[in-house]
């Protein structure tokens, strides 16, 4: 992976299908980061650098609970108001799917306002993503840029070659034919598919 964040774009919102290297990418650059700040070698290139943060939060995974009563969603709300209240310009912030787990549009929503947010605090950020509203954030927000890794359709997997201010399509229809869900049902899906979202992809 080649990335470059910068004063300019220092919150990259990365899309793209599933198994296209989403949560690779962020969780390398989670990585770096903490074996940089532990003083332990870092596989990059001659001169990368990495700024000194005093504080990293992560929301990847699944931290759902039943004994604290905290679905899957909660879970991702308690991690995103974290990262809102610790947002500066020396903090990373690093977050798997963002907007995902309830209805599309106010999860989006939500995405978009904690975006914007981190960049008006100057906050570092990896954010992935798959909803095609979120992606036209960078281009309407200063300081965020959009990326994406390459995908062979052809083999459903990633080539980790990242791509820096191109979002990525999801292919979910095309992924799904490839797996060998009915053709009658996707295209029919397809004919679902709203004429926004298919110029977004």
């Amino acid at each position: 992976l080649d990335l470059e964040l910068g004063e300019k774009s220092r919150l990259l919102l990365v899309s793209g299908p599933n198994m296209g290297g989403k949560t690779v990418l962020l969780k390398t650059v989670g990585l770096a980061v903490a074996l940089t700040h532990a003083g332990l070698p870092v596989l990059a290139s001659e001169g990368s650098a990495v700024p000194v943060f005093a504080d990293l939060r992560a929301d990847l995974g699944d931290e759902q609970s039943v004994d604290r009563g905290l679905s899957t969603f909660a879970a991702h709300l308690l991690a995103l108001k974290a990262m809102a209240e610790a947002a500066a310009p020396d903090v990373l912030l690093l977050a798997d799917e963002l907007g995902a787990g309830t209805d599309p549009e106010e999860g989006a929503a939500l995405g978009r306002v904690l975006v914007e947010h981190a960049a008006e605090k100057r906050a570092w950020g990896v954010l992935t993503t798959h909803l095609g509203s979120l992606k036209r954030v960078a281009s309407e927000v200063p300081g965020v840029v959009n990326g994406s890794l390459e995908f062979d359709l052809d083999t459903l997997t990633s080539r980790y070659r990242f791509r820096r201010g191109v979002p990525g399509a999801s292919h979910a229809l095309d992924v799904a034919g490839r797996l060998g869900f009915p053709q009658a049902l996707i295209e029919r899906a397809r004919a679902l598919t709203s004429e926004e979202s298919r110029a977004l992809e």
